[in-house]
């Protein structure tokens, strides 16, 4: 039975953009400026949600992409 509805699936410029945002925010996340490193750890997550939901395997805590 299908699902009625196309799955819409990154590119792999933007997985790949997604990616380099993500390890961007874990650099920023251990930032000394508290209010950046606040804010980096707060975009840190809705990426990783992004990551998630289009099935990307990643170490949300070590930076670590596996295939």
């Amino acid at each position: 039975m299908g699902s009625g509805y196309e799955v819409i699936r990154l590119s792999d410029e933007e997985v790949a953009r997604l990616q380099r945002c993500y390890e961007d925010l874990m650099d920023l996340s251990g930032c000394q400026v508290p209010s950046v490193r606040a804010g980096a750890r707060e975009a840190l997550a809705c990426v990783a949600q992004a990551l998630n939901g289009q099935g990307l395997r990643y170490e949300l805590y070590t930076a670590t992409w596996t295939d």
